[in-house]
């Protein structure tokens, strides 16, 4: 391998950082490049990928390590590599243009370009022979090259034609018809249909099993609307099956990115933020729904797992945590079964955690517990205390032992939309367990995101690391951020979160609104873009889209007046109405959300002045007990009514009264108010 180093040694990105030693010569994504083609009139390599990405690790040492596979590529194309989490707006097109030639998508995403960005020819992982049924990496080389000195103008032309299907796909026509509310009972139907009743969770996939917390998310509410016993026994279920399953770190904490089969035992070893971030979220809606304290109990081990091992230390959340170690996949988180019994020689355990000689994983062990026969929801699983005590002491000798191995890469780099995912989670755990610890650490998060990312105007840049902030936000930046803004105001009265929340709202308005309903993911300033995409599927995040409509049905209930955000939400249910009647499952989200706004909103006021910290705080607990998923309140000190009530509709002629007064309503319809607890909650559970 080449030791000199290209010109991606000067980028931040730990992904690109990786590459920067390769004997390819490698640029950024940008102007240089581009020039650089359209003026030795060659082809563009642009590959995408994570610093996560164990596929991307293995072309790189196969591929871009090599001298010869270098030597064509530096000679024939101009290799662009680009960092997908940097910039996920570059990644959308070129997936979408993938999928449109009829392949399967994922990372690494190699995609031929001509010189003005437009796609030719893709793919994802080549080998460096021909095996698995592809092409050689040199051979794909070779016949693209040929393509482009003797069929120069019929690449050209697909390219274009093909670019112009991209465009036409994002300015299809919005007919205005709303979805439907049968298509909840629909989307309800086609997860029993894929519910795994052995393992847990949903066949969606016919190899891999990946953690559907929006889904879960989605049955709770599902199942406190309709009162139907088989969502939540689903979404419970399977929150317990992640939780004991292999793709769970039992030892450390934190979810994996998934499991490489059904039974949840081998996972994809990689973890990422918002895959911790939903999963807490889902249960923080669990306890809600049952009081079980194994929710909390989770949600505790992953919270310890991000502050030990995500936080860093200027106030944000690293992005990722890699999957291999010493080159070797899941190297840092398996056991041989001697290493194993010289830390723990209880036999309790073994069996517990299903640690044999012979292991379950390549002759060691992945540590999980085996579900098949049981069904936690009708069970009712218990352990007794003295055994999770051991639990507890075993998982900290194994976590020290663990500490001396060499440790997979941190991708250190902090990303605006994950970092609110993780903000979120905090909020929900907070609101459902009133555990102050989590609304501060929500605070700390949000402070450096709030210091480095957000500018004056409302604007938001997307990553930060080593001082440097970078890259217009997308749209789920803008949206997380927005949400969190109101949902710290919501829970801590915070008005500099308000306003800075509809600073961003007002900038997310003038510049991603489109003329058919859904909002653009990319910044309209944003000129290296051959198409601007809408995206309201809900793939490893909740799309922008999706989030923008949780955060309408919160300030439409609030009485929000800038805004008739009830229609722009419809206008967004009817331009994806095809996906949420045909394809719903891949949209949890946003048909949750399209719950909300079916079902009558509920809105309670409590207004006080002269309280002590511990009455508000109370009454902000007993709110967040409340099981009803269309329940939307605010606890406000009578002065800063008055501040916001020309905004906010809910909050016109309200006082406090002589100390306290509870307002009760119903689609902005109102009872009389009330100045004590029991009375009120009589009438929100009417």
């Amino acid at each position: 391998m080449s030791k000199k180093p290209n010109r991606l040694v000067h980028e931040k990105s730990p992904y690109l950082l990786q590459h920067a030693h390769n004997p390819v010569d490698w640029f950024p994504w940008g102007v240089e490049a581009f020039e650089k083609a359209k003026k030795e009139d060659k082809i563009i390599l642009l590959s995408i990928g994570y610093s996560t990405c164990h596929w991307c690790h293995v072309m790189e040492r196969e591929s871009f390590e090599d001298d010869s596979t270098a030597e064509v590529l530096n000679r024939d194309f101009v290799c662009i590599k680009l960092d997908r989490e940097e910039r996920p707006d570059i990644d959308k097109i070129y997936m979408d243009a993938l999928h449109a030639m009829g392949t399967q998508g994922g990372w690494p995403l190699n995609m031929f370009l001509t010189p003005v960005k437009e796609p030719i020819l893709g793919g994802t992982y080549f080998p460096p022979e021909n095996r698995y049924g592809k092409r050689s990496f040199k051979e794909v080389l070779r016949l693209v090259s040929e393509a482009w000195k003797n069929q120069r103008d019929e690449l050209i032309q697909a390219a274009g034609d093909l670019t112009q299907y991209l465009r036409d796909n994002e300015t299809r026509t919005n007919a205005g018809k709303v979805p439907g509310v049968e298509i909840i009972e629909r989307n309800f139907e086609r997860y029993l249909q894929v519910y795994d009743k052995e393992f847990f969770g949903f066949k969606t996939n016919s190899v891999n099993k990946f953690p559907p917390s929006m889904a879960l998310s989605f049955l709770v509410e599902y199942s406190l609307r309709k009162k139907e016993p088989r969502a939540l026994e689903m979404a419970f279920n399977t929150a317990y099956a992640m939780k004991f399953g292999g793709i769970y770190d039992q030892v450390g904490g934190g979810i994996c990115r998934y499991a490489t089969d059904h039974e949840w035992l081998v996972p994809h070893f990689e973890k990422m933020l918002y895959d911790n971030s939903l999963y807490v979220e889902s249960l923080s809606q669990l306890f809600r729904a049952t009081k079980d304290p194994f929710f909390l109990d989770v949600i505790r081990e992953i919270v310890t797992y991000i502050r030990r091992d995500m936080s860093l230390e200027a106030g944000g959340i690293a992005s990722a945590e890699d999957a291999d170690s010493e080159g070797e996949e899941g190297k840092f988180y398996i056991w041989k079964y001697s290493e194993f019994q010289t830390v723990v020689p209880e036999e309790e355990v073994h069996g517990f955690w299903n640690v044999t000689e012979e292991g379950n994983f390549e002759h060691q062990n992945i540590l999980n517990f085996y579900w098949k026969g049981k069904n936690p929801f009708v069970d009712g699983i218990q352990f007794k205390s003295e055994f999770l005590q051991k639990l507890d002491s075993v998982k900290e000798k194994l976590l020290a032992e663990r500490n001396k191995r060499i440790r997979p890469l941190r991708d250190d780099k902090v990303l605006t939309s994950w970092n609110c995912l993780w903000i979120r989670a905090l909020l929900s755990a907070y609101e459902v367990s009133g555990d102050k610890e989590y609304l501060l650490d929500a605070k700390k998060v949000y402070q450096f995101i709030k210091t480095q990312l957000i500018g004056e105007d409302g604007s938001i840049l997307r990553r930060f690391r080593e001082g440097e902030a970078k890259y217009f936000g997308t749209l789920p930046d803008y949206a997380e951020f927005i949400w969190v803004s109101f949902k710290l105001f919501q829970l801590d009265e915070d008005l500099e979160a308000y306003k800075m929340g509809k600073r961003s709202l007002e900038y997310l308005f003038s510049h991603f609104a489109s003329t058919v309903g859904p909002f653009y993911e990319s910044f309209h300033g944003n000129e290296d873009l051959i198409v601007r995409t809408m995206e309201g599927y809900d793939g490893v995040e909740p799309s922008g889209n999706s989030t923008i409509l949780h955060l309408f049905h919160f300030l439409h209930s609030l009485g929000y007046k800038n805004n008739n955000l009830e229609s722009k939400a419809n206008a967004i249910f009817a331009y994806f109405l095809p996906e949420l009647t045909e394809n719903s499952l891949s949209y949890p989200s946003m048909i949750s959300a399209f719950q909300k706004f079916q079902y009558p909103s509920k809105e309670v006021l409590v207004v006080y002045k002269d309280k002590t910290v511990s009455e508000v705080q109370s009454i902000r607990n007993k709110l967040g007990e409340i099981k009803d998923p269309n329940l939307v309140w605010l606890v406000l000190e009578e002065s800063k009514v008055k501040v916001l009530a020309p905004e906010l509709e809910l909050l016109m002629g309200r006082s406090a009264g002589s100390g306290m007064m509870i307002y009760v309503c119903r689609n902005f319809t109102c009872e009389l108010p009330k100045d004590n607890w029991e009375d009120a909650v009589a009438l929100i559970q009417q």
